[in-house]
């Protein structure tokens, strides 16, 4: 008995839908009952066309199948979704223009990282413990601590409709709507480190609204919590003190506004103030270095501008551009710069770099001999 076939055979019985039978598998791969059992049960090989036909059946990666891990760079997906008021359901209508840019992200991290990025620690549910592990005043420099800490990437792209969480691998990315709009940048951040939390990746639109709810409910607690938001009498305060409040904190007037609502902690006058207008004009009108300097909130909103991919990622990605292992357009296109700015081999050093690598290629094939008796083999599994 084979252990490797028996453990792949156990993988396949794992993921058999309940209720299938081996004979019923067997039927609708195409094989006979009796080289679906010893196949499973070790005594005979196994066709790459049967595996990936099983996989196919079962609902697995055939990856996985043959070595028990999962794909290295296998990409999963949530999504911010907006509320729609009229027909009362979360809407991600940009969903299908934003792939291609999700996309191009994937390839990034698949030519730096062809057998997996890094794997991502597991990351706190509980907003008490993501805001101790982030550390004091982790608000301002809220993606470089999601990185360093937490090892969770943050990329900001332009041009996306909403924002976006990604599992590539077992790496955990946070994609963000490149927009000066700093205060929405965190609140969206935070909702995104929850998805990446709490697992909420795939195409389960039936869990959607839950999902959100539940990371709305995260980010809340993570950046307005509700102890530090009820040791506050926010009936007395005057609005310079909630400007500061706002602009420490890094929230939107909207942001604070539903959490005072929803806490039942401000009277209406506050809550109208805050929701009649933007938060740089608030900040603007009511926070004193705002009206001193009037480049002060700008200067916070050209943190969440631009394109931006996490350092490591890039260095990498331009040692793999450089061995000529990687098409320079890709670092291009990472950078947002124009491909003639890279530094990459001429046609003759990239042609070189190659045949170097065919001939490794060559010398490490297996012989005409060693073939026959891996045929050989096969057959005697049969």
């Amino acid at each position: 008995m084979d252990l490797a076939m028996r453990e792949l055979g156990d993988r396949i019985r794992s993921r058999m839908p309940e209720g299938m039978s081996q004979r019923g598998l067997a039927e609708l791969v195409g094989m006979k009952p009796d080289a679906l059992s010893r196949a499973l049960n070790g005594q005979r090989g196994i066709s790459s066309l049967e595996v990936a036909a099983i996989a196919d059946v079962i609902g697995a990666d055939t990856h996985w199948i043959i070595t028990g891990r999962e794909v290295p760079n296998r990409v999963t997906i949530a999504a911010r979704h907006a509320w729609n008021p009229t027909t009362r359901q979360r809407i991600n209508d940009g969903r299908e223009a934003d792939a291609a840019v999700l996309d191009k992200i994937a390839e990034v991290y698949r030519q730096a990282f062809p057998d997996g990025a890094e794997p991502s620690a597991a990351l706190p549910t509980d907003p008490a413990e993501a805001r101790d592990r982030l550390g004091p005043g982790f608000v301002e420099p809220f993606a470089e601590r999601l990185e360093s800490r937490l090892g969770v990437d943050v990329i900001r792209i332009p041009g996306l409709s909403t924002d976006y969480s990604l599992r590539i691998g077992d790496r955990a990315v946070i994609v963000l709507m490149s927009t000066p709009n700093w205060f929405r940048n965190n609140w969206s951040a935070a909702h995104e480190l929850a998805h990446l939390a709490f697992g909420h990746h795939g195409d389960d639109s039936e869990t959607v609204g839950r999902n959100e709810d539940v990371s709305d409910a995260f980010a809340a607690e993570l950046l307005l919590p509700e102890s530090d938001m009820r040791s506050i009498v926010w009936r007395e305060m005057p609005l310079p003190d909630v400007a500061r409040q706002i602009w420490s904190r890094g929230v939107s007037t909207s942001a604070l506004a539903t959490r005072l609502t929803w806490l039942k902690l401000a009277d209406r006058d506050l809550i109208d103030a805050l929701r009649s207008t933007t938060t740089p004009q608030f900040l603007r009108a009511h926070l004193e270095e705002a009206r001193t300097d009037r480049f002060l909130i700008r200067r916070r909103g050209e943190r969440s501008v631009g394109r931006l991919f996490p350092e490591e990622l890039l260095g990498v990605l331009e040692e793999r551009v450089a061995a000529g292992d990687v098409a320079p357009d890709l670092l291009a296109w990472a950078q947002d710069v124009d491909t003639e700015e890279i530094d990459y081999p001429d046609d003759e050093t990239y042609e070189a770099l190659a045949a170097s690598r065919y001939q490794a290629a060559i010398a490490d094939r297996p012989s005409l001999a060693e073939l026959r008796a891996i045929a050989a083999e096969i057959r005697a599994r049969e």
